[in-house]
């Protein structure tokens, strides 16, 4: 299947990339201009759209030298029969879709209504669309699933990969649909429940263009410029809450148990892995398992320490280069929590098909706490369980 794309020698190609204003999203949309796409973005409301025009018209560098397009398409209620019809047929040709708009909470009212059915019925509705109106140019789709149609708890296998995907018996319709089940479970279920659906359209479809999916698991990294911020009011992704919470004193009496999440990955590589998919012939037809390694609340409060004592000993320049990632905090780091004999990952399939080289813990929580401090967040001293003291009053996070 030949690809086309943003590269020296092809013809540019479009991209309809859905949910523009997401995390993943917005890190998925600087990377594919950088890559010389034109792309279509969806979002739920024309502000939100402005909102994205204006965070890159803010950001000149972003885009290639190419002169790429970058519009948007509002689509209100993705979980609605035909709510991607117009976005697609008003923006043909396309040549690649980005599927990333999926609810991502886990405190419903209507366990199915908020999480389950938009998630699932988002993700049939732009398939069908597709199929109706693109395929005489389309090529592929990549759909954002996550970790969670791949692991099992609280049964986990000693190691898993793309093979993996939740038991029936712990991860159902009638435990997800259920008022009384904790909302992350239901959450896991609704990506479970995506992906699969997904898969099965294209089996049932026999179509000319192909599918592959991401599964990140938590991440980590620098905020989307088109964060909507009200004074220091905002909300970041539900992963870099834990980092926010360290770097604004919430951590100030005891570093929190990091369970049940050990893994992560930062967020510029999952932007990469959904490029690379989606252009490289090799890739369709695969489930991909991104994952960069594993973390710790007691390591994020070292790293978010560490940074401290840099500033402190005037060395905070050199944090952040290549090959000077900071020290992490070795009295934060006693109280690691993360446990014996934890299940492993194995991301060779990324690493070989997508040519990922992952980040480091150390270097993703930098760039995120760095972030944050742009945003305003963390000015002063932050908190952390067992290291305030007057020997560290003076001493301010590194810009």
């Amino acid at each position: 299947m030949p690809m086309l794309g943003g590269i020296p020698g092809h013809p540019k190609s479009k991209v309809l990339l859905t949910g523009g204003t997401g995390f993943i999203a917005s890190h998925i949309l600087d990377h594919l201009l950088e890559c010389g796409f034109d792309v279509v973005v969806t979002a739920r409301s024309q502000a939100k759209g402005e909102r994205i025009l204006v965070s890159i018209a803010n950001a000149p560098n972003v885009i290639n030298s190419v002169g790429c397009k970058i519009t948007y398409a509002v689509v209100p209620n993705i979980a609605e029969d035909g709510s991607f019809d117009e976005a697609v047929k008003t923006n043909l040709p396309l040549h690649y879709c980005i599927h990333t708009a999926s609810p991502c909470q886990f405190s419903f009212s209507d366990p199915v209504n908020d999480c389950l059915l938009p998630a699932i019925n988002g993700t049939v509705s732009l398939l069908s669309s597709l199929r109706e109106y693109a395929s005489s140019s389309l090529v592929r789709t990549v759909f954002t699933s996550s970790s969670a149609a791949i692991v099992n708890p609280p049964n986990h296998r000693p190691v898993y990969d793309e093979s993996s995907w939740p038991d029936d018996e712990t991860l159902n319709w009638d435990l997800a649909k259920d008022h009384n089940t904790p909302g992350d479970t239901t959450y896991r279920a609704s990506k479970k429940f995506a992906e699969q659906a997904a898969w099965e359209f294209m089996e049932e479809n026999k179509l000319s263009w192909d599918l592959a999916t991401i599964n990140n698991t938590f991440t980590f990294g620098p905020l989307p410029r088109s964060l909507e911020v009200n004074g220091r009011d905002f909300k970041v992704n539900t992963s870099n809450e834990r980092i926010m919470d360290c770097l604004t004193g919430k951590w100030s009496h005891e570093i929190p148990p990091t369970a049940p999440v050990f893994a992560f990955v930062d967020v510029r590589d999952v932007a990469v892995a959904h490029v690379r998919a989606m252009t490289r012939p090799e890739a369709g037809g695969k489930r991909f398992y991104v994952v960069g390694g594993f973390f710790s609340n007691a390591k994020i409060a070292g790293v978010v320490h560490g940074l401290c004592r840099a500033k402190q000993q005037g060395r905070e320049r050199e944090v952040g280069n290549k090959g000077k990632a900071v020290a992490l905090c070795p009295e934060c780091v006693m109280c690691d929590d993360f446990p014996k004999n934890h299940w492993r990952f194995d991301n060779t399939r990324s690493r070989k098909v997508l040519g990922l080289e992952y980040t480091s813990l150390e270097d993703s929580v930098t760039d995120t706490v760095r972030s944050l401090r742009e945003m305003g967040v963390g000015k002063g001293e932050p908190q952390i369980a067992g290291h305030w003291g007057p020997d560290e009053e003076e001493v301010s996070m590194p810009n």
